[in-house]
């Protein structure tokens, strides 16, 4: 069945003459409906990105043998380079609203 929806029966352009079992499909019969499901936008890139900032704090927090300074954390978020001056802020925030990073008196470590 797997090998009969990845060549006979493709979404872009489906071989209906050529299927085994067109005479029971569902999607014929209801008269050939433009029910495809939408392409899902390409990820943007990660050079740069929210994503790699994230991924700078997570590593100096897991390199941490205690909690490290926010500064600290905003710091080596913006190493390497960011898009504006609120990326690095913004990145923390975000870790810390999705619970993978807990501040605590101005100090931030892993939960």
């Amino acid at each position: 069945m797997m090998e009969l929806g990845a060549v006979v029966c493709t979404a872009r352009a489906p071989r209906c003459g050529e299927c085994p079992v067109a005479a029971w499909c569902e999607w014929r019969g209801a008269g050939y409906p433009d029910n495809a499901p939408e392409k899902r936008p390409r990820q943007a890139a990660f050079e740069g990105s929210d994503r790699q900032v994230r991924g700078r704090i997570m590593a100096l927090l897991r390199a941490a043998s205690a909690p490290v300074p926010v500064a600290e954390a905003l710091g080596a978020a913006a190493d390497g380079g960011v898009r504006d001056a609120e990326q690095p802020r913004r990145a923390y925030d975000s870790l810390v609203s999705d619970g993978l990073v807990v501040e605590l008196d101005g100090l931030a470590r892993l939960p």
